[in-house]
């Protein structure tokens, strides 16, 4: 089984974006015993379709992804991408000045910091300028946000980000297009594996805040993994139906 797994925030608040700094251990020790290979978004998708591998992702850059999942990402030589919202850099996650009901508001990692961990060996990958809902916006403002968004990132840290991650899961024609443009890959919100008819730019990913139970991870690639994963996905389609918070994610 192929697929790329999301982090959001590492903390102890149990928000709908957080997984606690001791889930966040355990599922370092899953990584690193060896039970499926880790690779970069880029590798994963030059694997063959039946290989067993994942890629781990970070959204937003929150300063806790450098105080607590970096260092040990970096200590057992984990490959991750970290998605900055580049206009929020050394701000916090109040998108737009606005905060979100259930969800914590936390610093963001500065731009110091973010090179830091790129000299370390993390990949930077881009998250728009501003966390903006895509499909609102004209054909401009798209541009603007995912190009500027990698543009600022190679200004302030000398690299060109091959990867994007679509704000809110949401993917509009303009957004879509843009991203293939401007990138190598792209990331949605959309929860499954990676599969043979998977677009580079329209690729799915696994919340890992609904594997924050001990012992979630250890039936990995079997037939219960999958119907639990199913089951947790349709949940989740009709939670954003119904309630803001979730649009977080």
């Amino acid at each position: 089984m192929k697929a790329i797994l999301t982090y959001h925030s590492i903390d102890d608040s149990g928000s709908p974006i957080s997984v606690s700094p001791e889930a966040f251990r355990s599922h370092v020790a899953w990584f690193a015993s060896g039970v499926t290979r880790v690779v970069s978004v880029g590798q994963l998708l030059a694997l063959p379709d039946d290989a067993d591998a994942i890629a781990i992702t970070f959204d937003d850059g929150f300063r806790n992804f450098g105080v607590v999942a970096a260092p040990l990402l970096v200590e057992h030589g984990l490959p991750a991408t970290l998605f900055v919202v580049t206009d929020a850099v050394g701000g916090t996650n109040s998108w737009g000045g606005i905060p979100h009901t259930g969800i914590p508001t936390l610093a963001l990692l500065d731009w110091k910091e973010v090179a830091s961990l790129a000299a370390a060996g993390i990949e930077l990958g881009s998250h728009t300028r501003t966390h903006a809902h895509l499909p609102r916006l004209s054909a401009a403002a798209v541009a603007d946000e995912l190009m500027g968004s990698a543009e600022r990132i190679k200004m302030e840290t000398d690299l060109v980000p091959a990867g994007f991650a679509y704000p809110y899961g949401e993917v509009s024609d303009a957004a879509s297009i843009r991203a293939e443009s401007v990138y190598k890959w792209a990331c949605t919100t959309s929860m499954r594996g990676v599969g043979p008819g998977d677009r580079a730019w329209l690729l799915p990913r696994i919340d890992m805040y609904y594997f924050r139970e001990s012992g979630r991870l250890d039936s990995w690639g079997s037939a219960r993994f999958k119907q639990y994963l199913w089951l947790r996905s349709r949940a989740r389609q009709v939670r954003r139906g119904l309630t803001a918070v979730n649009e977080y994610l």
